[in-house]
């Protein structure tokens, strides 16, 4: 079997799979107890019925369609496989949004190639908002069946940004506070949902056109960076070196204006 085959089967196979999980973390929105509890000792960081049972039910699938794969998963998954696919899963993104009842939620399929570890697939639904992003190597990002692209915004000034903030922000305080207000003061704003997939695929869907956040973890990036590369998006580091899903700062933007980014990101570590 082809190369481009081996990923599409798994594409395929994970699309006509999305309406289970969909239906799952939705029904289970409407608890009225979410079990929620803390990872460590950081309150920000929580973890909900809804993680545990997301992740089960995609893990239970791919055991039992692709059984030689990889998996790595958010909430402990962690299967070594024979393939050189693996499967890396955030199966809640967005846990203090779903907590406190904010639609601002999605689950996050990646596959990475592991024998240069790039992103090949990503689906990414968002059940509350009714919508699934998607992508594979070479076939272009789709929101449910409308293709997608990034933005031409070349200038920052016309530019509207996200971002997100690490666990561990009070320990990195400074340079978060230094780079928002820069990006504040020279773009047409700066928004936080709380999701760095949703943010990824936004930038990939021209919502946003650009996307910076530090401390991210591969389950965070994997699924949305493949579809934000073809929606013809890039991704970086901070000091601008190619994007793998272990990296731990991210640059996702429309392309044109990466460089710009980078260069703003870089003003913090010249002080």
């Amino acid at each position: 079997m082809s190369y481009q085959n081996e990923i599409k089967i798994r594409y395929q196979h994970f699309l006509n799979f999305v309406p289970t999980i969909s239906e799952f973390l939705k029904k289970t929105h409407e608890r009225e107890d979410l079990q929620i509890s803390f990872k460590g000792n950081i309150e920000s960081d929580l973890v909900t019925i809804a993680d545990k049972g997301s992740e089960e039910l995609i893990v239970s699938e791919i055991r039992k369609a692709f059984p030689n794969d990889h998996i790595l998963g958010e909430e402990g998954s962690n299967h070594e496989g024979n393939s050189q696919f693996k499967w890396i899963i955030d199966p809640l993104d967005g846990t203090v949004n779903y907590s406190h009842r904010i639609p601002l939620y999605c689950c996050c399929i990646g596959l990475e190639d592991l024998e240069n570890k790039s992103a090949v697939m990503g689906i990414v639904p968002m059940p509350a908002l009714g919508h699934v992003y998607h992508a594979m190597l070479g076939e272009g990002a789709f929101k449910d069946k409308t293709p997608i692209k990034v933005t031409q915004t070349k200038e920052i000034k016309k530019a509207l940004l996200c971002t997100g903030f690490p666990y561990d922000r009070e320990e990195r305080i400074e340079q978060l506070m230094f780079n928002l207000k820069k990006f504040i003061l020279r773009s047409r704003g700066v928004r936080r949902t709380g999701s760095a997939g949703l943010d990824i695929c936004w930038v990939a869907e021209g919502k946003f056109d650009a996307f910076w956040e530090e401390d991210l973890k591969p389950w965070d990036m994997t699924a949305a960076a493949a579809i934000l590369q073809e929606a013809g998006g890039k991704l970086s580091t901070y000091a601008n070196n190619t994007f793998h899903p272990y990296v731990t700062s991210l640059i996702a933007s429309n392309g044109v204006l990466h460089e710009k980014m980078v260069e703003t990101l870089q003003e913090y570590l010249d002080i």
